[in-house]
């Protein structure tokens, strides 16, 4: 039997076990009860605001005159102007039409050749009080008849950006590519160029890290970078200063000009891919192959290309764009990374928009030829991107200069064309369909009315044939929303 002493040190011990156990049920409770109990809160919505980046100035490079290289292998480089060109541009208020004129200056040839006629650099500053940039549009043309260098360039002057897509071009037996950098920036441009070909990626020493000053025009030989290439497709990547890129290409055949085209962007990688104007000057008949290889030169063809790493499945959709004359639907399987070749067959003369749609991104260009008794000559026609609201067009001199336009919204839309000086014209397009405009050479149209239109420019004559697409200017910076302390 336990003393008293013994007792009492047990009765402690219990003691302080039954003390905590109340200790513990006491916070308990408290906690309990304070769930229970829907405490005060206070919100207050943080103070922010919109601020609206202001329009900053806008420029266009024309790319200069057709160029060829010099003869002397110890000038392998250095390029020589065939002629001169001619350029159309102007600029108007995007609020109220009123007439800008831009300021002109040029681009200087990096090789300080004294031969060359320096590409022009059109910039149309920030007007006061302005919410939004004006609209610009450029565009050059030249006839060339040399020995070797003959047919029709038209070009758009086009907007410097730093990621940029070419289709089109060849460095084939008897044809020439020139590839025409223009850095218009203040900063030094660092220039990567991927090129692509009917045989996948092709391994071109000497294209990254190409340096193009600021204010001037580097001109390389595609046959550099990528010989014995029928159909290449080029990437170019810039860094720092941002440039204008175009691609001049001239063949011969035997012994005579076989045609010259200056070919500017296409269309970045897509699953809907639009080329507003196709011209076809003869009639391609259902006898013509329907694979990559093994037809005419001559044939109207796609070139299609998938930069991605998966098969693209691609609808080729053609409609005459005046409606006198049934397009054709097209379903081909492109391989990633090899530019494919597909030709347009069966179709009469006349003009056509091509409408691509895949499941998987690509770039295209179509390219079509003319061969008569005033000459041959060829074109590419390029991919765009959908013009948003109002745009302007600049028409250079040259034969039967035409509009096509491609409304691929769910409303008919009428548009109202403003030249500098003369009659508006009002052309109304249906939902999904096309239409063509005749312009007129050496002036500046204002085209109103429209919300998403894709628009191609067309030149054609006797053995003469050219185009440029009509591109929207790059996207602004967006709105910066500013929160206060």
């Amino acid at each position: 039997m336990p003393d008293r002493s013994q007792l009492a040190r047990i009765g402690g011990r219990a003691g302080r076990g039954v003390l905590g156990l109340v200790g513990i049920a006491v916070v308990v409770a408290t906690l309990g009860a304070a769930t229970l109990v829907t405490l005060p809160t206070l919100e207050r919505e943080p103070q922010a605001s919109e601020i609206e980046p202001l329009p900053s100035e806008q420029q266009r490079v024309c790319p200069g005159p057709v160029l060829t290289l010099a003869e002397d292998s110890t000038q392998a480089q250095a390029a020589s102007s065939v002629g001169a060109a001619s350029a159309v541009y102007g600029a108007v208020s995007a609020s109220d039409f009123a007439q800008i004129r831009p300021q002109v200056t040029e681009i200087s040839a990096v090789d300080d050749s004294n031969s060359r006629q320096p590409p022009l650099l059109l910039t149309v500053p920030v007007q006061d009080g302005a919410a939004l940039p004006p609209l610009v549009a450029g565009s050059q043309s030249q006839v060339a008849a040399t020995d070797t260098i003959g047919g029709l360039a038209v070009a758009a002057c086009a907007e410097a950006v730093s990621d940029s897509w070419i289709v089109g071009g060849s460095t084939d037996i008897g044809r020439t590519s020139l590839l025409l950098l223009s850095n218009p920036t203040t900063v030094l441009a660092t220039v990567n160029v991927t090129v692509a070909g009917e045989s996948g990626l092709v391994d071109a020493p000497g294209a990254t890290g190409i340096l193009v000053q600021p204010g001037e025009q580097r001109v390389i030989s595609l046959a550099g970078l990528a010989p014995n290439v029928k159909s290449p497709v080029l990437h170019v990547e810039s860094r720092g200063g941002q440039v204008a890129a175009s691609l001049e290409q001239s063949s011969i055949r035997g012994i005579e000009p076989g045609g010259v085209e200056i070919i500017g962007t296409t269309a970045t990688p897509g699953t809907n891919q639009i080329i507003a104007g196709v011209r076809v000057m003869a009639a391609v008949s259902e006898e013509t192959v329907t694979t990559g290889e093994g037809f005419n030169a001559d044939t109207p063809s796609i070139r299609v290309f998938v930069p991605g790493a998966v098969a693209a499945t691609v609808q080729i959709g053609v409609t005459s764009a005046d409606g006198t004359a049934e397009g054709t639907s097209t379903q081909v399987e492109v391989e990633p990374g090899i530019a494919t070749e597909i030709p347009l067959a069966p179709l009469i003369v006349g003009s056509y928009s091509v409408q691509l749609r895949s499941d998987e991104p690509i770039v295209a260009a179509a390219r079509t030829a003319v061969d008569s008794a005033g000459g041959k000559d060829f074109a590419w026609f390029s991919a765009s991107a959908p013009l948003a609201g109002s745009f302007a067009v600049a028409v250079a001199a040259g034969p039967s200069p035409t509009l096509h336009l491609v409304n691929s919204g769910a409303a008919d839309t009428s548009l109202t064309l403003t030249p500098a000086a003369g009659t508006p014209l009002v052309v109304e397009v249906e939902a999904g369909a096309s239409a063509t405009v005749p312009l007129t050479g050496g002036t500046v149209y204002v085209v109103s009315g429209g919300s998403e239109l894709w628009a191609l420019v067309d030149y054609s004559g006797d053995g003469v044939l050219s185009s440029f697409a009509l591109n929207p200017p790059g996207p602004l910076a967006s709105a910066i929303r500013v929160y206060t302390h």
